[in-house]
C-alpha cells in the first residue's frame, strides 16, 4: 500500500455513496437507540451486530477494490455469518489486557502492549477476510505470512488503528451525535485500510494461509452448510427488496467457488423452494437445469423439470437448452414431457 492508496482508503467512506448512506443510516439507528429508553436497548442489540458485520464486509470489498454492497435485512439477524462478528473479540481481550497490565505493572507497559495489539489487529482482520475463519485469524504463522506478503505498506494499517483511538479523544467538546458520526466514519475507514492491505499482488486470492488441523467430515459439512446458509440469507435480502437478479447472481458467484458445486446447486434449489415465493427458485432451476444437461445428468434433469412443472406448469428450460431437454426427456422415455417441451 502506498501513501496515496492509504489516503484513498481513509476517505473511501465518504467517496462511496452507498457506503456513506449505510454509515449515516447506522449513525441514525445508534442515535435513536441511545435516546429511545427500553426500546433503544432492543434496537441496539440488533443494530450493533449489523454494523459490525457491515464493517467486515467493507474490509472484504476493499480487499477486492470494490464498493461494499448495501447492508440487507440479513445483517440484522442475530444468527448466521458469525465469523463477521469476530473482530470484536480481539478488541475486548486487548482492552482487558491493557487494564490488567496497567494495574499490575504500570502505564508504560500497558501502552506498549496496546501498541503491539494495534500492530497485529489489522493482520487479524485481513486474514479473517481472506479465510472467513476466526481460528486462522489467530494463527501466528498466518499473521506473519500476511504481514510479510503485504510488505512495508502494512505499516499504514497499525497507524490507522492508533489514529482511531487517539482522534476520538479530541472530540470532548462536540455534541454526542457528531461524535457518533465521526467514530463510525473512523471505524469504516480503518476496516477499509485493513482490507486494502491485501490488494498487493491480489493477496485475498493468492496468499498462502497455512491449513489448520484437518477437521472431520462432519465438521467440514457443517461449515459448508453454514457458509451456504449465509449466502442464501444474503441472497434473500436482495430478493426481498425486489432485486431477484442480484440475489441469484450472489448465489451463482458462490457456486463458482463451492467445493462441491453439484451438491451446491441441489442444496440451494431445495432451500429456495422453502421460501414463500417460489419464482426465484424456478429461475434458479433454469440455470441448474443447464448445468445438469451439460454434465449429461439426464435423469436428474428430467426429475428437476417435472418438479418445477408441478410448482408452475409454465416452467420451461432456457431457449438454448430446449433441444437438450427434449433429448433428455426422450432418453428417460418421458414422451409426454418431450411433447410439452416441443410445443414450447
Amino acid at each position: 500500500m502506498t501513501f496515496r492508496e492509504w489516503l484513498d482508503e481513509l476517505v473511501y467512506p465518504v467517496t462511496s455513496s452507498g457506503t456513506l448512506v449505510a454509515l449515516v443510516t447506522f449513525a441514525l439507528l445508534l442515535g435513536l437507540a441511545t435516546a429511545a429508553g427500553m426500546f433503544g436497548i432492543w434496537l441496539a442489540v440488533v443494530t450493533v451486530p449489523a454494523f459490525l458485520r457491515y464493517l467486515t464486509m467493507v474490509a472484504e470489498a476493499r480487499a477486492r477494490d470494490a464498493d461494499a454492497a448495501a447492508p440487507g435485512i440479513e445483517y440484522f439477524s442475530l444468527v448466521g455469518n458469525m465469523w463477521t462478528l469476530f473482530p470484536t473479540v480481539p478488541v475486548v481481550l486487548a482492552a482487558l489486557g491493557v487494564v490488567s497490565i496497567a494495574e499490575s505493572f504500570g502505564t508504560f507497559e500497558a501502552v506498549a502492549f496496546a501498541i503491539v495489539c494495534a500492530a497485529i489487529y489489522p493482520a487479524m482482520i485481513a486474514v479473517l477476510v481472506i479465510t472467513h475463519s476466526p481460528l486462522q485469524s489467530m494463527n501466528p504463522t498466518a499473521l506473519y505470512k500476511l504481514i510479510e506478503s503485504s510488505g512495508s505498506g502494512y505499516g499504514y494499517a497499525p497507524l490507522t488503528a492508533i489514529l482511531i483511538v487517539i482522534v476520538p479523544l479530541q472530540f470532548g467538546g462536540l455534541p454526542g451525535w457528531v461524535q457518533t458520526i465521526a467514530e463510525i466514519y473512523l471505524l469504516a475507514a480503518f476496516f477499509a485500510v485493513c482490507g486494502a492491505i491485501t490488494r498487493k499482488e491480489n493477496l485475498i486470492d493468492d496468499v498462502d494461509i497455512p491449513d489448520a488441523l484437518e477437521p472431520g467430515d462432519d465438521v467440514v459439512l457443517a461449515r459448508l452448510e453454514n457458509q451456504r446458509s449465509g449466502v442464501l440469507s444474503h441472497a434473500y435480502g436482495f430478493v426481498s427488496r425486489d432485486n431477484r437478479t442480484g440475489g441469484l447472481e450472489h448465489i451463482y458467484s458462490w457456486l463458482r467457488q463451492d467445493p462441491d458445486p453439484l451438491d451446491g446447486w441441489r442444496w440451494f434449489f431445495e432451500s429456495m423452494l422453502r421460501w414463500e415465493i417460489k419464482e426465484p427458485a424456478l429461475f434458479f432451476a433454469q440455470q441448474y437445469l443447464k448445468r445438469l444437461l451439460i454434465d449429461e445428468q439426464q435423469v436428474a434433469a428430467v426429475k428437476l423439470m417435472m418438479r418445477c412443472r408441478m410448482i408452475n406448469e409454465r416452467f420451461k428450460p432456457l431457449a438454448e437448452d430446449r433441444q437438450a431437454a427434449i433429448e433428455a426427456a426422450r432418453a428417460c422415455q418421458n414422451e409426454e414431457l418431450a411433447a410439452v417441451l416441443e410445443r414450447g
